[in-house]
């Protein structure tokens, strides 16, 4: 499996809970290890030095990520709230801290199986390095809400699903709304029932940063009723000069791989097999080849391109 790879259910996505950066980072991280076909959570195992580097905390400071980790088994998830439904869950039911082998044991809730395994529709696939490089919560939700949102889009192409709207309070429940366990109300913090607070320090950060890192932002349009803000509406936008920084970045790692330059000299060969009877130089045809690959514009045929792309980078 790759990597870099998160796949969750859209319930998930949507659903309403509060992780502080580091939080957030590390189930991002867990999840990256889950493979959608497997039919059964593993107990995770780590070197406690892997998981500290992955979230940037100083080793004399490891004693936070105990505190995170105990958290995570009691922090709510609040996944459906309704007149039909109430379904609540946690993150972690188990971990353990071996300091004698420096490693760390973890093991996801069963009740989240569902949302993370054997997943064949609405799931959505996300990138654990672009989240690494969020340096806000709030931006990781966002670009999760929006990522879903995209997935489908990319599917049927109608340009309405771009954009959508939130009742205020909803998105305020999703991004930082909370559950203390006492009451079954979702608190969300005194300091953001004033609107501009929640835009400056929620809305605008995320914005700001998926629109410098993202592949995608978003631009949003507050509604009011009467005098009283009561939804958001949000539209999705392609970064295009992200998209064509990153286009030149895998692609300038491409040509540097051994493995994609051994399958360009395949691909290479294979044209040549095929024209060599229209080949006046097979040399010059070869360097010309050659060339279009230096370039990004050498032609693969499907099995080769698909190998390609399962490497994580291409043209």
């Amino acid at each position: 499996m790759n990597k870099d790879l998160i796949v969750k259910d859209n319930k998930l996505i949507t659903a309403k809970y509060h992780l502080t950066l580091t939080q957030i980072k590390f189930i991002s991280f867990l999840t990256s290890k889950i493979n959608r076909d497997d039919k059964d959570f593993f107990i995770y195992t780590f070197k406690i030095n892997d998981i500290l580097d992955v979230l940037e905390i100083q080793r004399t400071n490891y004693k936070s990520l105990r505190v995170s980790l105990r958290q995570l088994m009691t922090k709510y998830i609040i996944i459906e709230d309704n007149e039909d439904v109430i379904s609540e869950t946690t993150f972690l039911s188990h971990f353990k801290i071996d300091k004698k082998k420096d490693t760390i044991e973890i093991r996801f809730d069963s009740s989240l199986k569902p949302f993370f395994l054997e997943l064949r529709a609405r799931f959505t696939k996300l990138s654990l390095s672009k989240i690494l490089k969020f340096n806000s919560q709030y931006t990781i939700r966002m670009y999760e809400i929006i990522e879903s949102r995209v997935t489908v889009y990319d599917k049927y192409k109608n340009q309405n699903l771009l954009e959508f709207k939130y009742d205020l309070n909803e998105i305020k429940e999703i991004l930082i709304g909370e559950s203390n366990g006492k009451d079954t109300e979702i608190k969300v913090p005194k300091s953001y029932n004033k609107y501009n607070n929640f835009k400056r320090k929620v809305l605008d950060a995320a914005c700001n940063e998926l629109k410098e890192k993202g592949d995608y932002y978003f631009e949003y349009e507050p509604i009011k009723t009467g005098r009283t803000y009561t939804a958001i509406k949000f539209t999705i936008l392609k970064n295009g000069e992200k998209i064509k920084k990153d286009f030149h970045e895998k692609k300038k790692l491409l040509l540097q791989n051994s493995t994609t330059k051994a399958l360009a000299q395949e691909q290479i060969r294979r044209i040549i097999e095929r024209k060599k009877d229209k080949i006046k130089d097979r040399l010059k045809y070869e360097q010309k080849l050659f060339q279009l690959y230096l370039k990004g514009e050498l032609k693969f045929d499907k099995d080769i391109q698909e190998v390609i792309d399962n490497m994580g980078v291409g043209f």
